[in-house]
């Protein structure tokens, strides 16, 4: 309550301070904003927290993998505790936990994949990205599934000159090495021709020993690393109305797992990524029409071997095929003055095959699935008052189908704790979700607007939950093909200030409830599979209903041209208010327990300041205590971050530039239990033609 008080206060003071400045600062933004609302929008237009994030900032901040720079953005929580070397990262908002409650886009193409409705960011070309937008709450109505905590979406570059290019290289801590290479070109006359780029990247590293220096044992190895990439965009612009895109990318990684017995190469996990999109843009009239199309391929596999307490030898290979696909239409037109309709069609598929098989025991488990969701919306944008005053209605109604699922077993032993052999059939699952959302804003002055919202989002269950029975981290999980989604609904007001190109300041204040919030539940038996204890057996199910109340304030501030300022703060108070099941007897009720894996209080401050001779970029952020499991017995110390980049262009085409993330060599404990690499340094030269 504190710091919902202290943030309606600050709206009051802020508003009257901009009050007695007079009339004379006038909104200059050239940058428009398309997530929020999927048309084009100045910031100061919308009625929802936004944060976009530029190319120029991106270059200027410590960045080894794309998803750091969204530490600057406010009640974001990003989870790379291994840094380069972490198999992913998890990025949440808004004091939900788990990635898959933030959808995430490029070029507003998903890229959430349905089986586990994870994000691979290494497969992002950092040096190809034009700007980063980010609208936090749900946005379900506009895009569907996995909108719930709000949206990501990514924009890649379109070429400016007729030929330009770029190559990097760069060296780091724990021998981290690579190169990256970038070339482009725009043909474009007349509002027609063609354009291109190209991009690849490498990079190596030895990686360290993530377990804590008291628990290292023989088997305890580097997590080395080693992945390459490249990508083609090509477009052509038929006339000024129409223009057509395509990009297709491939990503090779492999990351060791940190332990090593017998084979040669230890554990490790290798991931092969294909991505194609292609986007038609068309105009007529007043009419506009964005066509898209994807397809994205991820084959994994896995290597695990581990040596228990008793001395007993595990080797398993896991391989993964999954495929993701799909196509978007939205249609924006003027119907009449100051009125703006927006609607689309979105089709999503996706398939999963898994196979384990056990080197060191005759198991062999066999996973597949399949689902798909199609997604209807339509959203009425209509000013009144002179423009003052704007209200935007959208709903959408989104169908979706589980079937094809199946589980083979066969010649089980403990070592993955079935029984017998077997075969499964999972019957198919069908649901709908109704996503709507309403806003109203009001312009109290052209630079100052303030806005209430409230919104649906949703959360559909994962394939691997729907179909895949076997273990996990924290023990056996059965599969529920009858696992429904989960919602969340917002209500939201906030205020959005705007002073040229000199500061911006955006906070909110906010209430969610969710119900049907999945969750693994014990069923009260327990399995062996080969560890020092036995395993509980755990099933996913719709058992939760949850409450969070919450603050978010953004800010940033050009003094003048060489010294600019950005400070954010989120605070999330996220209970568990409901805990039932209809699967089995729950012996832990977690009614009135935080929700494990969300940080309070989360805080960043930066500095950038360019002079003649230099660039340099200081920022630090503080990540808050959280509960390591839902019972919350476990508590994960908080931690502060403090990063550092200077940087240099010179003689037109050179570039030098000095990195630290870490810079106080703070070595904090994950969730998981494993060390952080502490300080990490990276030299990084580019030339420029």
């Amino acid at each position: 309550m504190k710091q919902i008080i202290i943030s309606i206060l600050l709206l009051v003071v802020t508003y009257n301070l901009r009050s007695q400045e007079g009339d004379t600062n006038i909104i200059d933004l050239q940058e428009v904003i398309v997530i929020a609302t999927r048309t084009e929008k100045q910031l100061i237009d919308i009625p929802a927290q936004v944060d976009m994030i530029k190319a120029a900032e991106i270059k200027s901040f410590p960045v080894s993998n794309i998803d750091d720079i969204l530490k600057t953005t406010a009640n974001v929580q990003v989870n790379r505790s291994w840094g380069i070397f972490s198999k992913n990262a998890a990025v949440s908002m808004r004091g939900l936990e788990g990635s898959d409650r933030v959808l995430v886009l490029i070029d507003g193409i998903p890229k959430n994949s349905l089986v586990g409705g994870s994000v691979n960011w290494h497969n992002v070309f950092i040096d190809n990205l034009q700007k980063i937008e980010v609208v936090k709450g749900p946005v379900s109505a506009l895009y569907g599934n996995n909108a719930m905590g709000g949206v990501i979406n990514m924009i890649t570059k379109i070429p400016e000159k007729k030929l330009e290019g770029s190559v990097k290289t760069f060296y780091g801590t724990y021998n981290t090495y690579g190169v990256s290479a970038a070339i482009s070109g725009n043909e474009v006359k007349d509002e027609k021709g063609c354009y291109w780029s190209f991009n690849g990247v490498y990079r190596h590293g030895d990686g360290y020993v993530f377990e804590a220096p008291a628990y290292i044992d023989e088997t305890d190895v580097r997590t080395a690393l080693d992945e390459a990439g490249g990508s083609v965009k090509v477009g052509y612009r038929f006339n000024t109305n129409n223009h057509v895109e395509l990009l297709v990318d491939n990503y090779n990684e492999k990351r060791g797992g940190g332990t090593k017995v017998f084979t040669e190469e230890g554990s490790y996990d290798k991931v092969y990524t294909n991505n194609l999109r292609a986007t038609y843009y068309a105009k007529a009239g007043k009419a506009e029409v964005v066509t898209s199309l994807f397809w994205s391929k991820e084959d994994y596999y896995s290597q695990k071997e581990s040596m228990n307490d008793f001395a007993e030898y595990r080797l398993m290979d896991v391989y993964s095929n999954r495929t993701d696909k799909g196509i978007s239409s939205i249609l924006s037109l003027p119907v009449i003055h100051n009125q703006l309709l927006t609607a689309g069609l979105d089709f999503k598929s996706g398939s999963a095959h898994n196979h384990e098989t056990y080197r060191t025991s005759p198991d062999e488990i066999v996973t597949l699935g399949n689902m798909e969701i199609v997604g209807l919306f339509l959203q009425d944008e209509a000013s009144f008052l002179q423009n003052k005053m704007k209200a935007i209605v959208g709903l959408r109604l989104d169908a979706a189908n589980f079937h094809d699922g199946a589980q083979t077993i066969t010649n089980p032993t403990k070592a993955t704790g079935f029984t017998e052999s077997f075969h499964e059939d999972f019957s198919s699952n069908n649901w709908l979700a109704f996503s709507p959302k309403a806003s109203l804003q009001y312009k109290l002055r052209p630079n100052d607007a303030v806005y209430i919202s409230v919104g649906v989002g949703f959360k559909p269950p994962k394939l691997k939950e729907l179909c895949q029975s076997g273990k996990i981290n924290k023990g056996f999980r059965l599969a529920n093909p009858n696992l429904k989604p989960e919602y969340l609904t917002n209500y939201e007001m906030g205020y959005t200030h705007v002073w040229e190109k000199k500061w911006t300041l955006t906070t909110a204040v906010y209430y969610s409830f969710g119900h049907d919030f999945q969750y693994s539940v014990s069923t009260g038996d327990s399995v062996d599979t080969g560890g020092d204890a036995l395993k509980p057996v755990l099933i996913a199910d719709n058992i939760g209903k949850v409450e969070i109340g919450g603050i978010e304030l953004s800010s940033s501030y050009l003094l003048n041209d060489q010294l600019s300022f950005q400070l954010s703060y989120s605070y999330n108070h996220s209970i568990i208010t409901e805990y039932k099941s209809s699967l089995v007897d729950v012996t832990i009720d977690l009614a009135g327990k935080e929700m494990a894996e969300v940080s309070p209080n989360l805080f960043y401050a930066g500095m950038t300041w360019k002079n003649r001779f230099f660039e340099m970029n200081l920022n630090g952020n503080y990540v808050d205590s959280q509960w390591y499991d839902p019972e919350n017995t476990i508590l994960i110390d908080d931690y502060f971050i403090l990063n550092a980049k200077v940087s240099k262009a010179f003689y037109k085409h050179y570039y030098l530039a000095i990195e630290a993330q870490n810079l106080l060599d703070n070595q904090f404990v994950d969730r998981k239990g494993q060390v952080s690499p502490g300080r990490f340094m990276t030299a990084i030269f580019m030339y420029n033609f």
